[in-house]
């Protein structure tokens, strides 16, 4: 352990001893003011919209707050039903002294009950959610992220109240919704929010390509890119726009390359498509919240699952390996064909 990592954990486990043991909301007492904390990646953060919702209706008069990262600020802040959004970065972090101010401002406005969809906070992401829930976390079963975090685990579950949860290997969905208890009848996914004010009559029909994402296992190299792009079908009325940041290789006359200012606007112009093909969750699952039929790619890394669209018209095209590489050209060409007839 790094110096860096010995001091947050430190601090992380003062903070967390010094927070009171979990005193839930008492049986049918009037819930006025209620701080969910969700998911800081985009994708993830759509999947957590129909627990999101499931809490508004359990709880329809208070006043619900939500705790996002930077990335899904103006996601979250579009989400109806939600009053006032706080961006905090959970994981990893000690700085800015800001932070630490906007934690103890959170921790005075004593909710009747802080909910944790955050379910891989890290030893310090830990101490700042019990610093805030002053005693009144609900959360999700943790999953192991580090070392550190585990050693701190067993004090953490003395602090907050631990809900019963679907195990890992069930549906991202689904163990979001556990914390919301019964969730029997609750649609599996909520639409994105979106600038609706955007108009995309200008592209026309359109398939709508994304092949780079935020990590390794579903990204794309430039080379393969151009490869996929140049074979892709041709359509009579239809082109393609790609999501990318840099210019591609591979001169088409049906093809457009753009990349939107907002996740907003990007949502807008999935949602306005005639069909989606990415390698991206965010992409993918903002897709299928539309019912925009959807090609999935993807390794074959069996994590993954717990991730494939729950609804929606979809294809999915796995690799039969770690890496998206072993996906042909022609393969996903066929497969263009196949989401063309949906």
């Amino acid at each position: 352990m790094n110096l860096k990592k010995l001091l947050t954990h430190s601090i992380a486990r003062w903070l967390i001893g010094r927070a009171p043991d979990a005193a839930p909301c008492p049986a049918g007492a009037k819930v006025k003011r209620v701080l969910v904390v969700g998911y800081d990646a985009i994708g993830d953060f759509i999947l957590t919209l129909p627990a999101i919702a499931r809490l508004r209706e359990i709880y329809p008069a208070a006043r619900l707050e939500l705790v996002c990262s930077q990335r899904n600020q103006l996601l979250a802040a579009s989400v109806a039903g939600i009053d006032e959004c706080h961006v905090i970065t959970l994981n990893d972090t000690l700085w800015p002294a800001s932070m630490w101010c906007k934690l103890r401002e959170l921790r005075q406005r004593q909710y009747d009950l802080v909910i944790n969809l955050f379910d891989e906070p890290d030893d310090i992401a830990m101490a700042k959610l019990l610093l805030l829930a002053n005693g009144r976390l609900q959360s999700l079963p943790l999953r192991f992220k580090s070392e550190g975090q585990q050693k701190l685990l067993p004090l953490f579950n003395q602090k907050a109240t631990i809900v019963s949860s679907r195990p890992v290997r069930d549906h991202f969905v689904y163990r979001m919704l556990s914390v919301a208890g019964d969730a029997a009848g609750v649609p599996a996914t909520v639409p994105s929010p979106c600038n609706k004010q955007l108009d995309t009559s200008a592209y026309g029909r359109y398939l709508l390509v994304n092949l780079t994402g935020s990590q390794v296992g579903n990204s794309m190299t430039e080379a393969q890119i151009d490869g996929i792009l140049a074979q892709l079908p041709t359509y009579q009325g239809i082109s393609y726009l790609v999501f990318s940041r840099q210019p591609v290789a591979c001169p088409r006359q049906d093809m457009r390359v753009l990349f939107p200012d907002t996740i907003l606007d990007a949502a807008k112009i999935i949602k306005d498509a005639r069909g989606v093909i990415s390698t991206d969750t965010s992409i993918i699952h903002i897709s299928s919240s539309f019912g925009v039929p959807t090609l999935v790619l993807m390794n074959n890394e069996r994590w993954r699952d717990a991730f494939i669209p729950l609804a929606g018209r979809n294809i999915i095209l796995r690799s039969t390996t770690d890496k998206l590489a072993a996906l042909s050209p022609a393969e996903i060409s066929h497969q263009v064909d196949a989401l063309m007839a949906l």
